[in-house]
């Protein structure tokens, strides 16, 4: 009987045909899916070089998806198999993600749930508070506490002085007609 005591680890781009199983580990481990299978595979068709796979032994664990938006590039989705969480492949997909990233932009933007506001802040990524409202709910003058780092016509974003769940939660009372969202920005 032969005995295996070693795994083989392999990041690489996802083929054509692996995108399918990517997208049953996104809808598996993420709670909330902001982009939906048919805008993504979009997205992997025009810019295929961003979407990549952490492999064990040829099954896939884990994807990060990503694509250019305005002067960035936009981390979409990332997310490692339950099985496999806690065991920095997480990091390892992102530290790919940037090398890819190096070669033509100079900055990543991230959105993160709730439960990784840590794993991005330990990455050196520093966040800012996307908040999004219908204009007539409110105004630049609500927002006077904080330092308005740039205004979108769906909201503005926002400096942070502290970056947590409790605060995030604090705020989200407060401005409860709005969404709010850490966005955690890296220049690469």
């Amino acid at each position: 009987m032969k005995m295996r005591l070693l795994s083989k680890l392999e990041i690489r781009g996802l083929k054509r045909e692996e995108f399918g199983e990517a997208m049953n580990i996104l809808n598996n481990e993420l709670k909330i899916r902001v982009r939906d299978n048919k805008f993504l595979f979009e997205k992997f068709k025009e810019f295929p070089q961003f979407f990549i796979g952490l492999f064990l032994d040829e099954e896939l664990i884990g994807v990060i998806c990503g694509f250019p938006r305005d002067d960035y590039l936009l981390i979409s989705e990332i997310a490692i198999d339950e099985r496999f969480q806690g065991r920095g492949f997480g990091e390892k997909l992102i530290n790919e993600f940037e090398k890819i990233a190096k070669e033509k932009y100079k900055r990543i933007n991230a959105g993160a749930e709730d439960e990784v506001i840590g794993f991005y802040k330990k990455l050196n990524y520093k966040p800012f508070l996307l908040i999004q409202f219908k204009k007539e709910d409110y105004n630049e003058d609500d927002f006077s506490n904080f330092k308005i780092l740039n205004i979108k016509d769906y909201g503005f974003e926002l400096e942070v002085k502290n970056c947590n769940l409790k605060e995030l939660n604090k705020l989200r009372k407060l401005y409860h007609k709005a969404n709010l969202q850490y966005i955690f920005t890296k220049d690469i």
